[in-house]
């Protein structure tokens, strides 16, 4: 199952270190380094249906929350502004400061707390929606 994936992520080694370990496992990576540039390539990519629904292009949205110009909450409520229903994936070092503002945002969100291990990020894109409560992983449904 390949996977299309956005990623905002400001530190660059960060990123592509990312990249290659998703790519690895043949998912298709798109790289930003700041959440305006991520909601300028997502909104680019959105396509509204005649019966107004929308054609998702990136199956999930990867995004550090600590961001210039837009941080990740501001960055997912725009997407979600764009497509409620897209599936975002929060890598954070502060995993309660996002817990504490998802109440802000509408569902299919995960939060991955710094560090994790490989397997740890493997696990959290590949097994989406299927997450149970995990000692530094958490998702919310709505």
């Amino acid at each position: 199952m390949s996977l299309r994936i956005l990623i905002a992520e400001d530190y660059k080694e960060l990123a592509e270190s990312y990249r290659m370990i998703l790519e690895g496992r043949g998912h298709e990576v798109t790289i930003t380094s700041n959440g305006m540039e991520c909601r300028n390539i997502f909104r680019q990519y959105v396509q509204k249906q005649v019966d107004g629904s929308i054609k998702q292009h990136f199956d999930l949205v990867i995004l550090d929350q600590g961001m210039l110009f837009m941080n990740g909450i501001e960055t997912a409520k725009e997407i979600q502004q764009l497509n409620p229903k897209q599936k975002i994936i929060f890598i954070t070092g502060n995993g309660q400061t996002v817990l504490q503002k998802l109440p802000q945002l509408l569902g299919n969100i995960t939060v991955l707390n710094k560090p994790f291990t490989v397997q740890a990020l493997i696990s959290a894109v590949e097994g989406f929606g299927t997450i149970k409560f995990r000692e530094m992983t958490k998702t919310i449904s709505r």
